[in-house]
């Protein structure tokens, strides 16, 4: 009886072990991903601005089509800076505490279990064996 009480208190031992470490990563997670959020939406937004001074300078139905993005370059710098972001994978690394927890709950639910967004460990009863 106390081998089994020592087994199972070293289990609980190791999974608040397990949990403080994964809320540790996911919560270390959110500064670097707030700050992609926030350049990733910053040269989106000057993406579009730049796009609708193009669209809308009337020049542009009359000179070529290089003529007329070369007489809007911030709208080629910003395009470019977005895409060259995005072959980086800045959009992975926006949702990386996503990523994180769905592969854990996907290997937690072996083990009938799953994790919040937090990473705080969620036991799952028992499934019932119909024999």
């Amino acid at each position: 009886m106390s081998r089994d009480k020592t087994a199972c208190e070293d289990i609980v031992v190791d999974l608040k072990a397990f949990e403080r470490r994964l809320t540790e990563v996911i919560a270390s997670l959110h500064p670097s991903t707030t700050r992609w959020r926030i350049v990733l939406v910053v040269v989106s937004i000057c993406v579009a601005t730049g796009a609708s001074q193009w669209i809308f300078d009337p020049d542009t139905r009359v000179v070529s089509l290089s003529q007329s993005l070369s007489n809007h370059p911030f709208f080629i710098l910003s395009t470019v800076i977005l895409m060259i972001i995005l072959l980086l994978g800045v959009h992975k690394r926006v949702i990386a505490a996503s990523i994180i927890t769905a592969r854990t709950r996907e290997v937690l639910k072996d083990f009938n279990m799953s994790c919040d967004d937090t990473g705080k460990l969620i036991l799952r009863p028992r499934p019932v064996s119909i024999t």
